[in-house]
This record gives C-alpha cells, sequence and structure tokens, in this order.
C-alpha cells in the first residue's frame, strides 16, 4: 500500500474518508468516546507529569469510500515516541461528516509531530501551540 503524508489544516484521504486535522488541545480529564460520537461516557485522567494531547481530525465520507475497519490513530512526538489512544473509529460511514477528538496520554510538554491511521501520516506539528 502507498503511504501518504498530509499537511496541518490540509485534507488527507484514506479509503475514500478525507481526513482533516482541525487542532490539538490539552488537558488533565477527557471523555473517551469513540468516532463518530457515541454514548460512551467513560472520562480519562492523567496522572502526575503526564497530559493528554487531544488531537481533533474532521472527517468526511467520499463516493470513493467503501466499508472497512479503519485502525485506531497513533501519535508521534518530535522525538519518534509513539502513543496509543483509547478511542477506536467504529463505522466510518454512518454519517457523512463528523469530527472526533482522540486523546493520546503524554508526558507533560510533549511536542506532537503527527498523527497516523494506518498508511497515512497527518502532520500535525504546527497546530500544536505547547
Amino acid at each position: 500500500m502507498a503511504s501518504a503524508v498530509g499537511q496541518a489544516g490540509k485534507a488527507t484521504n484514506y479509503k475514500g474518508l478525507e481526513i482533516t486535522p482541525l487542532g490539538i488541545e490539552r488537558a488533565q480529564n477527557v471523555p473517551l468516546v469513540d468516532c463518530p460520537p457515541g454514548t460512551n461516557t467513560q472520562r480519562g485522567n492523567a496522572r502526575a507529569g503526564e497530559e493528554f494531547a487531544v488531537v481533533t481530525l474532521a472527517f468526511k465520507v467520499t463516493p470513493a469510500f467503501k466499508e472497512t475497519i479503519v485502525k485506531k490513530p497513533v501519535l508521534t512526538d518530535a522525538a519518534g515516541k509513539v502513543y496509543n489512544t483509547s478511542a477506536a473509529i467504529i463505522d466510518p460511514g454512518s454519517m457523512p461528516e463528523y469530527k472526533c477528538s482522540f486523546p493520546f496520554r503524554v508526558p507533560t510538554a510533549t511536542k506532537v509531530a503527527s498523527v497516523q491511521i494506518d498508511t497515512v501520516t497527518i502532520d500535525v506539528a504546527s497546530l500544536d501551540k505547547k
């Protein structure tokens, strides 16, 4: 499979899903919802010396989209360390457009570089105001 790299703020196509990075926020307490957002009411709390880097992505289903399983995003920091999220992308074609926030537990002040979903890497460094 070919790998695609998207720029911050610009849409990247993954199997017929247009994915656009919208922003990164820092938080100590976050909702742990799946994507598209459902009824999950779980919350996550950061431990001492940690915070959540919450990456918000917009998804648009294009006519090229075929129902598929979409892997969970992973975050890579500026030093190349990889972080996982508990949020899953479930039924990605169920809505024509939606936004999802993916919380990644990271050490405080971690510089975010990119988010990867399977073969697609999205550069989000310029969105990280940390």
